[in-house]
């Protein structure tokens, strides 16, 4: 009976707040209500492929075994000069999760700059699926990820266009031409030291910009004069 007047209650709609008051003048006791509860799905909320850690120096093993260096060069590292022309790496490491590299080994297509697609628009590296064991594409991505640029400058100063604005992540995407020393020419988003950074700048804008290179961010950034004289 007491369960049936609770019910009632709740299909003509009187809250939760009130109903204890009147179940407690009609000596009602009010069952429990088992408080919601997450649902778990085999494919969380947020999920993405994470790569356990590696070790670099193993990895390094690993890139030199399978003569990466063929085609790519590291600048500060003894390998031999690269036949091939492919990105350099030392300037790699700070800009992309490990993740990144580790995709661009498993599957060389996912992910093709434009100044190195073949006429089909795929990718000319080598397929290391059928090569590469697991612990090796950990090892020698871990060692990727962890290059940086060796002796190069604390900042560096390049032009370039601004493509577009990210206010919520904090970031303006550029493209520029090489940058000597450091990298290599690029299209990529670059945080910014300050907000009021991307108020300055518009997409479509030519601009002379400074980057931190250990922390790859931009510390300074105006209009170049070709912009500011339109």
């Amino acid at each position: 009976m007491a369960l049936r007047v609770f019910l009632a209650f709740l299909s003509i709609g009187i809250g939760a707040a009130v109903l204890p008051t009147l179940a407690s003048k009609r000596g009602i006791t009010i069952p429990p209500v088992a408080a919601a509860q997450p649902i778990e799905t085999h494919h969380p909320q947020g999920w993405r492929f994470a790569i356990p850690k590696g070790d670099p120096t193993k990895g390094k093993a690993v890139f030199d075994k399978f003569e990466c260096y063929y085609c790519h060069e590291v600048r500060g590292e003894q390998f031999p000069s690269p036949a091939e022309d492919a990105p350099e790496l030392s300037q790699m490491g700070a800009m992309h999760p490990v993740e990144f590299f580790a995709e661009s080994i498993m599957n060389p297509n996912a992910v093709v700059p434009k100044a190195y697609r073949q006429s089909d628009g795929k990718s000319p590296m080598t397929d290391f699926t059928d090569k590469m064991t697991v612990r090796e594409l950990i090892d020698v991505s871990a060692y990727i990820a962890s290059l940086r640029p060796k002796g190069a400058p604390r900042t560096v100063t390049a032009g370039g266009k601004v493509l577009a604005l990210v206010p919520e992540r904090g970031e303006i995407v550029l493209t520029h031409g090489e940058i000597k020393g450091f990298m290599e020419a690029m299209t990529m988003g670059y945080k910014v030291d300050s907000p009021s950074f991307l108020k300055a700048v518009k997409p479509g804008d030519n601009v002379q910009f400074t980057i931190d290179t250990d922390r790859r961010v931009i510390t300074k950034i105006t209009k170049s004069q070709a912009t500011q004289g339109k």
